[in-house]
């Protein structure tokens, strides 16, 4: 049985890292990377880290759907895979499940029935369609699969967990002991913005870097290359809390949430991996597409125009007991446990 698993940007690297190795022993199976995410910093420190290297590397550099979908198609077209597996909701994974279409390849969706609930949101439509479009869908938790259920998915359905649990639970382990300065404090909080709707809106950037003025609390930045062009072009003050640092490697970010008080971001992928190491979040958003650590009280939305004090959501916040983690374990070998059973 021959599959292909595609792949572009920086989440879908970590959440693989143990899948891709187990597909590789199991079935005839080839790892592409397209090259969403081009940056060094991005991309490859993740894949070096991670010890996931791709059979082939299409470097696209753009993000555009059309173009990686033609890349896509070439190769799988001689590839020739039984099925084609994508991750999540990027247009990467899009293009994919396009191209899968065309050449007649059946498709395998990881992360399925995640919603924001809102189609403003640019991944929600991309997720709804390759749902619609998947034979074989892995929920990472009860609360996506209760979605499906309600939408007109015709593909088989398995609760298995998020794939990003069982690769943070193992190297925060080890990443806690990094050191990753000499002039780090010894309590603080992580910061992380990139999404499109806070760091190229210049009034919601620039709101946002009011309500962190608010708190007391030393904060750790970790700066996207276009957030960090963003507060140049805006001409938006960073707060004198705030300590701005270069893009990190996974297990150097990884020793810098185990360590921090509190985790602020607009990332998804963040929101799991906060809850799986049990570290309260507040996601500077209007919507969530993590629900389950809402509902479970370990995160809350703080977007932009909200006019509450921050730093009392953060002093409510911080001492927050987190109990339950909604995203399973030994996720990547539950999945290649059922498709052994439904594909041989």
């Amino acid at each position: 049985m021959k599959l292909v698993t595609i792949a572009g940007t920086r989440p879908e690297i970590i959440k693989l890292a143990y899948l891709v190795p187990l597909l590789n022993t199991h079935f005839d199976h080839k790892f592409v990377y397209t090259g969403q995410h081009f940056s060094p910093n991005m991309s490859d420190i993740f894949i070096d880290e991670l010890n996931v290297k791709p059979d082939y590397d299409l470097q696209s550099n753009t993000s555009d759907i059309p173009i990686i979908r033609d890349k896509l198609f070439s190769l799988l077209r001689d590839l020739n895979p039984d099925y084609v597996v994508v991750y999540g909701d990027t247009n990467s994974s899009m293009a994919a499940a396009l191209a899968a279409r065309d050449i007649n390849s059946k498709i395998i969706h990881v992360e399925a029935g995640v919603r924001d609930f809102d189609l403003h949101v640019p991944e929600e439509p991309l997720r709804i369609q390759i749902d619609e479009m998947s034979d074989y869908l892995f929920s990472p938790s009860n609360f996506c699969t209760t979605v499906l259920s309600y939408e007109n998915t015709r593909g088989k359905i398995f609760t298995t967990g998020n794939l990003v649990v069982d690769v943070c639970k193992d190297l925060s382990k080890i990443a806690n002991s990094r050191k990753i300065s000499d002039s780090m404090p010894k309590e603080y909080l992580l910061l992380t913005l990139h999404r499109p709707e806070n760091v190229d809106n210049q009034q919601n950037l620039k709101l946002l870097m009011n309500h962190i003025s608010s708190t007391d609390y030393p904060v750790m930045f970790p700066v996207h290359p276009r957030t960090r062009k963003n507060l140049e072009n805006f001409n938006i003050q960073v707060p004198s809390n705030v300590t701005i640092m270069n893009p990190l490697g996974y297990m150097d970010f990884l020793a810098l949430m185990s360590n921090s008080k509190l985790i602020l971001t607009d990332s998804g992928g963040i929101q799991e991996e906060s809850i799986t190491i049990k570290k309260p979040c507040i996601t500077l958003r209007h919507t969530s597409a993590r629900w389950e650590t809402i509902l479970l009280k370990a995160n809350i939305l703080f977007p932009p125009d909200r006019e509450d004090n921050l730093h009392e959501v953060i002093k409510a916040m911080i001492n927050a007991k987190i109990n339950k983690n909604p995203y399973g374990e030994n996720v990547a070998q539950k999945i290649v446990e059922i498709l052994k059973t439904e594909l041989t």
